[in-house]
């Protein structure tokens, strides 16, 4: 096994660096306290173990094909995410086609991760994540629907911020970046909807609050 950086969020072994446990323990109590006051029923505690668990995965992953399987599971949950939203009868038009915008836009993430995947003689999964999105059947309002994909995207954001510190291809990484900016330009238009603040941080690392 080649050497690893020694700053990069991953747990080895076994043994997880005092970094690591600070950004996850960070993460989760932000996680909690957007779950438990954001969204009622549809963003509520029980959503936030689903969320972490993204990150995890993206924090565990050994190699580029692993980052690579992690990050395609991850885009077919959003593309499924943003296909029940369109399908959930509680946006209004305008909302609908930026849903349908965004679903497409993952769609776009997940083939470009699945090529990179194949590239490196990977089998890129195929699944989605059940138990981050059954929340969303739950949702009653397109402010819920909105809550949920800014909490999903804002995941989303903090898994790619670690990965680019885990990537050992430089074109991976350019794709990781840029579709991570993608997620972020995703999470000021669902803020806007929402009369939140659109870019409450310099740095879009999944921290920021949603």
């Amino acid at each position: 096994m080649t050497a690893r950086d020694p700053d990069r969020l991953i747990i080895e072994d076994g043994d997880a660096d005092t970094q690591a446990i600070a950004a996850y323990e960070a993460t989760r109590r932000h996680a909690v306290r957007r779950g438990l006051v954001a969204g009622g029923a549809v963003i509520g505690a029980a959503l936030v173990p689903a969320l972490l668990s993204v990150r995890e995965a993206f924090a565990a992953a050994q190699t580029d094909a692993a980052i690579l399987a992690s990050a395609i599971r991850l885009e077919n949950t959003a593309v499924a995410a943003y296909a029940a939203a369109v399908k959930s009868g509680v946006l209004t038009p305008q909302f609908r086609r930026t849903a349908e915008l965004f679903g497409r836009q993952e769609a776009e993430h997940a083939a470009a991760l699945t090529a990179a995947l194949k590239g490196l003689g990977g089998t890129p999964p195929t699944g989605t994540d059940a138990k981050l999105l059954a929340p969303l059947g739950r949702a009653r309002t397109q402010k819920q629907v909105a809550e949920f994909a800014i909490q999903l995207e804002t995941m989303a954001v903090a898994a790619y911020y670690d990965a680019s510190k885990m990537l050992q291809q430089a074109r991976l990484l350019q794709t990781s970046a840029q579709i991570m900016a993608n997620e972020g330009q995703h999470l000021v238009v669902l803020r806007q909807a929402l009369a939140k603040d659109p870019v409450p941080s310099a740095f879009e690392n999944g921290k920021a609050s949603g």
